[in-house]
């Protein structure tokens, strides 16, 4: 396997991590395209559109069901041809916490963007019915200092760990200095930070988006389903409350996702792609495209934000 900024000609088989960069395939026949999101419209699975390779790849990859239903609204065929279909998951550095925190610690992870809707959590811990004194706000990600100062204003003990200096490595060590991990995006596919948050024994709480209805049926004690803020602050007060029982509990929560690992998400997407070199005709032809476009990064990143594939 080799990562590069730009697809190689002469490789065997393509992985598109990113799904419009599946454009720049020189043979769509024997590219692999991932897709992380629930966006849709013309603009993008249209013939015209942004994300057009998925209509001619060889092979697919969803990280929701959703996405399935997506496609064939949008008219795009997925007859004779493979598709994996599972979570991502989290990588398998994120393991159980070995400690309870002394405050109640709540965090959340991402970067500030409208559709993560961070004003949700400001605002619910803001009106949290729990002495100031008795918990803190953990932020983990990117563009996220200026929600960390009206907390801090606010006389609400938060610490911010910005992702410029804190990377992609340290985060299973900061997750474990949470009790509880909030989502508050209006759209997700995943989003990996509710199967990292599980992996490490955390309960989360979080808006009906991605794969949390799914453990909020099965498993409503570990994951916590808000629909509003009022919804968030009542979860985060009774967890506040069962703060000591849930650290008990966090080998069950654990094993929520033991069957589904970003380590394992990667394997099986290239053993999907490695069927690929079997394909009929399977020649390089070389595509062509707008002489005006940029071969963009296609390195293999974690996504801070799966769902919204920014």
């Amino acid at each position: 396997m080799v990562v590069s900024d730009a697809p190689l000609p002469n490789a065997d088989v393509w992985v598109a991590l990113r799904t419009n960069e599946g454009i720049y395939s020189p043979y769509l026949k024997r590219t692999v395209i991932c897709i992380h999101d629930l966006f849709f419209g013309p603009d993008l699975y249209g013939p015209g559109g942004s994300r057009r390779c998925v209509r001619e790849a060889g092979a697919l990859v969803f990280s929701h069901p959703e996405q399935r239903q997506i496609l064939i609204r949008e008219g795009v065929s997925l007859n004779r041809r493979p598709v994996l279909e599972r979570p991502l998951g989290a990588l398998k550095t994120f393991s159980l916490r070995d400690k309870n925190p002394q405050r109640f610690s709540i965090g959340w992870v991402g970067r500030n963007h409208p559709r993560k809707r961070l004003n949700w959590l400001i605002e619910a811990v803001k009106e949290l019915s729990v002495p100031a004194s008795q918990f803190e706000v953990v932020f983990i990600g990117e563009g996220l200092s200026d929600a960390a100062s009206v907390l801090s204003a606010n006389g609400i003990r938060c610490t911010y760990f910005d992702r410029s200096s804190y990377g992609i490595a340290t985060y299973p060590k900061l997750y474990k200095r949470l009790d509880c991990l909030v989502i508050t995006s209006s759209t997700e596919a995943g989003p990996l930070p509710l199967f990292e948050a599980l992996a490490t024994g955390l309960v989360v709480v979080s808006t009906p988006v991605g794969w949390a209805p799914y453990f909020a049926f099965g498993f409503p004690r570990y994951v916590r389903l808000a629909n509003s803020i009022d919804e968030i602050k009542l979860h985060l007060t009774a967890l506040k409350a069962e703060k000591d029982l849930i650290y008990d509990e966090r080998f069950e929560i654990a094993r929520l996702v033991e069957e589904w690992s970003l380590d394992g998400w990667i394997r099986a997407v290239l053993e999907l792609a490695g069927s690929l070199t079997e394909a009929p005709n399977a020649s390089p032809e070389p595509q062509q495209h707008e002489s005006s476009v940029k071969a963009s990064s296609a390195k293999l990143k974690r996504k801070s934000q799966v769902n919204g594939g920014v």
